[in-house]
């Protein structure tokens, strides 16, 4: 299984081009609370940040800075920030014009967004107050791998997602404008009789797109599932759209808008009456719906006739039936098509929990995943052709058995699971990139650890990859995105306490 040891990468790329270096004798590995890039909604670098420690000062106080670096490593800024010891940051996200780190105190009990705009100013904080039960719940939804806490809106502003104890338990959705417009609030009802919670899963300059569930009590496995469409700039509901077990089931993963303004909504759809908590999906589903929550088209691809007659052999030859696919990303190029870039996976039996356990129940079962695969829509979402990319085996337990192969995958994918890190594109969107990390086994040598890159170049998909050595003594590795044709390694050496960070080029 690729563990988060992996995702963080104790490794080393073997390279023989120059690379743009930087030490950070200031910064230590111990002290860094949250480091990352500022990367547009294409995922190109724009540079980096560093959220450190810097001192421990009276009454309960610490001192941080953040350091800012642009896409060469060169210095922006360095800003001082003091806090107190009992405030935690829960993430941080950029959206073009800021940053914006989500902090909360479980002993006052609030929720603060701090912001700071490229130059390393800092914004007004805002403080939200909150109850220890409402910190839970927050804890519990960003564990289960389908809520979005902070979601940036590229040059617009930011969604801040969480909880609220109502008469059950609700949620509150707070958009920060960085642009010079209104933020608003949307909330849900507080007399609600259920648990409800909202995730946002798009966000533009038009709109926000947001899954809101909804259910009985923490034990039901019967889960009501609603689209609900806001206008960005307002917070004004514009429509919703129901997808329940008794009319129309379907689990809803990807939004976006077309160039003519309309929303397309991905997901798999279910049979009539049946649970997505965990019954098994009938394929996949594209719809098209207007601003006002008019059906366009709904195009569906089953498993059985459609999408396994495409599916390519996997590298025995075989076709593994009860084979699911988890999409990390949408990409529309140029020419209008759409590709969808996927990694292929299917419940097993945990070969580990079954010793362990002796019996079924918790850590039985286990997602074993395989090749990433590439979707390509025509303009009408109709499927045409499946590309596959071989990869290694990864395995990863089950958080819970009796749930969906799909409410697993999306659980497991906040915690490392796939081999899936990023995709950028170029602006003429031409050319897309999509990064994975692969664990080869490799027969009469050495298993190896590879970054591999999957290009697509007019109308054709090729791949390249580097080889990673595996670091060893007191040496440890971290991968980050870079510039477009570029990967950044950040390099902690135990013994030395000194932390340095290179660019290195990739061959593609």
């Amino acid at each position: 299984m690729k563990k988060l040891s992996v995702i963080l990468l104790t490794t080393i790329f073997c390279l023989s081009a120059f690379a743009q270096q930087k030490s950070l004798d200031e910064i230590t590995s111990f002290r860094i609370k949250n480091s990352g890039s500022f990367m547009d909604k294409n995922n190109d670098v724009d540079g980096y940040y560093f959220y450190y420690e810097v001192d421990k000062l009276k009454k309960g106080k610490r001192e941080y800075a953040i350091k800012m670096l642009d896409n060469n490593l060169n210095d922006i800024a360095t800003k001082s920030y003091i806090d107190d010891k009992n405030t935690i940051l829960a993430q941080s996200k950029f959206n073009n014009q800021a940053l914006m780190f989500a902090m909360i105190n479980i002993k006052e009990k609030f929720y603060k967004l701090v912001t700071f705009d490229k130059s390393g100013n800092q914004g007004k904080d805002i403080k939200i107050d909150v109850s220890k039960k409402d910190v839970r719940w927050l804890s519990m939804m960003m564990k289960s791998g389908n809520f979005n806490l902070l979601f940036p809106v590229d040059d617009n502003g930011f969604l801040f997602n969480y909880t609220k104890n109502n008469k059950k338990m609700g949620y509150g959705l707070k958009y920060v404008s960085t642009n010079g417009g209104e933020s608003w609030d949307y909330n849900s009802p507080e007399d609600a009789n259920q648990l409800m919670f909202l995730n946002p899963i798009e966000a533009n300059e038009k709109v926000v797109v947001a899954i809101e569930s909804s259910k009985k009590s923490a034990l039901s496995n019967t889960v009501n599932m609603k689209i609900v469409v806001l206008d960005i700039n307002t917070g004004k509901k514009l429509f919703e759209k129901d997808y329940n077990r008794d009319d129309n089931p379907r689990l809803i993963t990807n939004a976006f808008l077309t160039e003519e303004k309309n929303l397309v909504l991905l997901g798999e759809y279910f049979k009539k009456g049946k649970n997505i908590v965990k019954d098994k999906s009938e394929g996949l589903f594209a719809q098209v719906v207007d601003m006002s929550g008019n059906l366009i088209s709904d195009v569906k691809a089953d498993w059985e006739n459609t999408i396994n007659k495409l599916m390519p052999a996997d590298s025995n030859g075989k076709k593994k039936k009860s084979t699911y696919v988890y999409f990390h990303d949408v990409i529309r190029t140029q020419n209008g098509s759409y590709y969808a870039i996927g990694e292929k996976y299917r419940k097993t039996v945990s070969l580990k929990g079954t010793l362990l356990t002796g019996r079924i129940g918790s850590g039985m079962t286990q997602l074993t995943i395989t090749d990433a695969v590439f979707f390509e829509f025509d303009k009408s979402f109709n499927l045409k052709e499946i590309h596959k990319i071989e990869k290694g085996k990864s395995r990863a337990p089950n958080l819970a058995d009796f749930g969906s192969p799909q409410l697993n995958a999306h659980a497991l994918k906040t915690f490392g699971a796939f081999d899936y890190e990023y995709t950028q594109i170029d602006k003429d969107r031409d050319r897309f990139y999509a990064m994975f990390i692969d664990y080869e086994r490799l027969k009469g040598e050495k298993n190896k650890l590879a970054f591999k890159a999957v290009m697509y170049n007019d109308g054709e998909l090729s791949q390249d990859k580097i080889y990673l050595e595996q670091s060893k003594g007191r040496v440890s590795f971290r991968v980050l995105p870079a510039k477009l044709g570029h990967v950044m390694i950040v390099e902690y050496n135990k013994k030395e306490k000194t932390l340095d960070i290179h660019l290195e080029k990739l061959n593609i």
